[in-house]
């Protein structure tokens, strides 16, 4: 701590720095140990990109800027130009890159304008090893993987925990007397929900986005499981040869017969990873029947083999779900729900949550009309990774 603040000063010098601070435990524990080392030379920056949950961006605001913290921070209201920047793109890695440079683009203005010279964000060991293995590009790498911030935004970057991994932030968050709910808190990806509205982003699938996950979250936060959030994908499915032998494989694995199972292989794509590389591939759906499933329950370790067996047999399949609910007649859109066990997210197993509150959640969404069906997705890091995109 005492050497990181060192290492701050002797970076910054007399100048002044913006901190990019989104609510989560790594960018307020990286901006309290910036705060350490400048005190008022500090400025805490929130962007509004339009991808964040209800009530988020004011909530954030409050929160940091209480007593017990004291981070006075800046709201920017910036929507409209990160819709624009990402509007149309279906592939992840395309979104994640034009997110990044809106992102810094926008902090760049705000640093102009504050006199700042210097960005503090709170990078952590995971986000530079997936960016740079090539898993997935994190929108918070940028010197790591060549891109000089300075002469392409205007600033340098101050990283003070990008040596840490995620349970090592939230011990030195609690050294810094940070709140439970902050140090605590499940992560939240720095490109928002537009890495969960999969494929295409559009306000029907962010407006469904928005209150699915208000669901999920509330169904789900009392079981503290460490990351559970829902995504939005199309119903849009492949029609092709190679996975005719896919429900043959999947009702095996469940020993059902092959009429008591669905299975479905949407369009868009996911990331995974398989060895140590990104894999960006299929996502299965499965249906179990109604009389399969009142009479089998939840079938976790038979479904942990049909996950298994589908990805390793199908090399373009990364990631699959089990239908908990469907609405025949709906709009054509099905909301994914994923639940993770994690210590350092860098591995991670599938919560085990119950049924019961599987169909709860379920029923919840199809309620709003907006959706159609509603998956659990069943797949660990690896193959998949935590978040869809």
């Amino acid at each position: 701590m005492t050497s990181e603040t060192a290492r701050i000063l002797e970076t910054v010098g007399d100048g002044k720095a913006i901190a990019a601070v989104s609510g989560g435990v790594d960018s307020t524990v990286a901006a309290l140990v910036a705060k350490r080392a400048l005190g008022d030379r500090l400025f805490p920056v929130f962007i509004d990109t339009g991808f964040l949950r209800v009530g988020e961006a004011e909530s954030v605001k409050t929160r940091l800027g209480d007593s017990s913290l004291g981070l006075k921070v800046k709201l920017v209201k910036a929507g409209g130009r990160f819709l624009e920047a990402t509007k149309g793109e279906t592939s992840a890695e395309e979104k994640r890159k034009k997110f990044r440079e809106t992102f810094y683009r926008v902090l760049g203005e705000e640093a102009q304008k504050d006199g700042c010279d210097f960005i503090v964000q709170g990078t952590i060991a995971p986000d530079w090893i997936e960016t740079q293995g090539g898993i997935k590009t994190q929108h918070n790498i940028l010197e790591q993987v060549g891109i000089d911030a300075l002469s392409t935004y205007g600033f340098r970057v101050v990283e003070p925990i990008s040596e840490l991994y995620k349970d090592q932030v939230r011990l030195l968050g609690r050294h810094l007397d940070v709140p439970r709910d902050l140090s605590e808190r499940q992560p939240f990806p720095g490109p928002g929900l537009l890495v969960r509205c999969i494929g295409a982003i559009s306000k029907k699938k962010l407006d469904l986005l928005k209150s699915s996950t208000k669901i999920v979250e509330q169904k789900l936060g009392p079981f503290n499981y460490d990351q559970y959030f829902g995504g939005v994908i199309e119903n849009d499915f492949v029609k092709d040869a190679v996975y005719d032998s896919l429900e043959e494989t999947t009702a095996g694995a469940l020993g059902l017969p092959p009429s008591e199972t669905r299975v479905d292989v949407f369009e868009d794509r996911v990331t995974g990873v398989k060895g140590d590389t990104r894999s960006y591939g299929r996502l299965v759906g499965i249906k179990i029947q109604d009389e399969s499933r009142e009479t089998y329950g939840w079938l976790p370790e038979k479904l942990r083999l049909a996950q298994s067996g589908i990805v390793e047999k199908f090399v373009d399949v990364t990631r699959v779900a089990v239908l908990v609910k469907e609405k025949r007649g709906g709009p054509p859109l099905s909301v994914i729900v994923r639940a993770i066990s994690t210590r350092d997210f860098m591995t991670a197993a599938v919560a085990q949550v119950p049924w019961k509150i599987l169909k709860d959640i379920a029923e919840s969404i199809l309620k709003t009309g907006d959706s159609s069906r509603v998956y659990y997705d069943i797949t660990p890091k690896p193959p998949a990774t935590i978040e869809f995109e």
